[in-house]
């Protein structure tokens, strides 16, 4: 209890030193913070790309129709070379089966699918295909970058029964 007729607060020293140790807190925390960011976001893609596979292949055995999953780079077609950088992907039903795999006229887009912004997605292949049968799909591997000179990303792997799976850990991302 301060003495009868003393003010209650804090000096301007005091107030200085307690902001100086708050902004040193928040510059030391920053750097985690954005680490954080950058996993979660990494975390949500890959696991947004294997909602979209297993529902690819539902949807092609159910509707026996092939079904893809491509890359996009401007959301509105697949793109052409796995060197590509792309910021999405497509799923679509592929009824006009056109080679190398497009999005037609014909065809039926299913569901579109953006990257949060500073994320970027290769494969080894820019599309893969479901067949409709139970055990017929595509290999291939997408993996998820951040943008910058993070060296660490995420990857998603289809195995040949059309499986997808998630990589543990993080997988080194091409500069």
């Amino acid at each position: 209890m301060p003495a009868r007729g003393s003010p209650w607060g804090l000096t301007l020293p005091e107030l200085l030193i307690a902001l100086a140790v708050v902004a040193l807190l928040a510059a030391l925390a920053t750097p985690s913070f954005r680490e954080l960011r950058r996993r979660a976001g990494l975390s949500a893609a890959v696991n947004q790309m294997v909602g979209a596979l297993h529902y690819a292949r539902s949807v092609a055995i159910l509707r026996s129709v092939p079904t893809v999953v491509c890359l996009t780079a401007d959301g509105s077609q697949c793109v052409e070379r796995e060197d590509i950088p792309a910021h999405g992907w497509l799923v679509f039903s592929d009824l006009e089966r056109s080679s190398p795999v497009r999005l037609d006229a014909g065809d039926e887009l299913l569901r579109t699918y953006r990257l949060s912004s500073g994320l970027t997605a290769t494969g080894t292949r820019t599309a893969l295909t479901f067949w409709p049968v139970t055990r017929a799909g595509t290999t291939g591997t997408f993996t998820f970058c951040s943008a910058g000179r993070q060296p660490r990303g995420r990857a998603v792997v289809v195995s040949r029964v059309g499986r997808p799976r998630a990589v543990q850990g993080e997988v080194p991302c091409q500069p």
